[in-house]
């Protein structure tokens, strides 16, 4: 009976060992599973930040570039306008609509960077003040706005270029809006 007993303590045991290490396999493996989960996670979660980081530039960058062209269309109105056509107070007031777009616009390009983007739409935004204000300095009759519409069209094509390069997508130059080609 002692030997019965004997081996029914010693399968046990062996039972008891093996189950543990089973177990302590199962552990360690799923522990590795969580691992590899968590790593996977966070890059994942990385890459939509990224995304989500680079639709807000581009979208930031859209909007700045679309209402710059909307003040240089506003603007262009001054010149083709008549001395003596009652909408001319309209028409200044709607510039002005625009430009307060406009600078909204170039305050979220200043907050999604990089450097050179903001310092382009800074450029694009002034140049588009000066533009305006030598358009009414033509209406008047005391200048021309020739020049300063050239440095519109080249500061407005200079800022859409620095938010190509910004984002390095090696894609070429979109057929250029009328504000921006010439």
């Amino acid at each position: 009976m002692s030997e019965t007993v004997a081996t029914t303590i010693i399968t046990a045991l062996v039972a008891f060992v093996a189950s543990g290490l089973a177990a302590l396999f199962a552990l360690r493996g799923v522990r590795e599973q969580l691992i590899t989960q968590r790593a996977l996670t966070a890059e994942d979660r990385a890459e939509r930040r990224e995304a989500e980081r680079r639709t807000a530039r581009r979208d930031a960058y859209a909007q700045f570039i679309a209402a710059a062209i909307r003040c240089a269309e506003l603007i262009q109105q001054i010149r083709l306008v008549s001395p003596t056509e009652e909408g001319y107070a309209d028409l200044i007031s709607a510039i002005r609509g625009a430009v307060s777009d406009l600078v909204q616009a170039q305050a979220f390009v200043s907050v999604e960077g990089p450097a050179e983007v903001a310092a382009a739409a800074t450029q694009a935004r002034w140049a588009l003040a000066q533009e305006f204000s030598a358009a009414r300095a033509e209406r008047a009759g005391t200048g021309s706005a020739d020049q300063a519409a050239r440095e519109r069209r080249k500061a407005v094509g200079s800022m859409a270029e620095a938010a190509r390069r910004a984002f390095g997508d090696g894609v070429g130059p979109p057929a250029a809006a009328p504000c921006i080609s010439g």
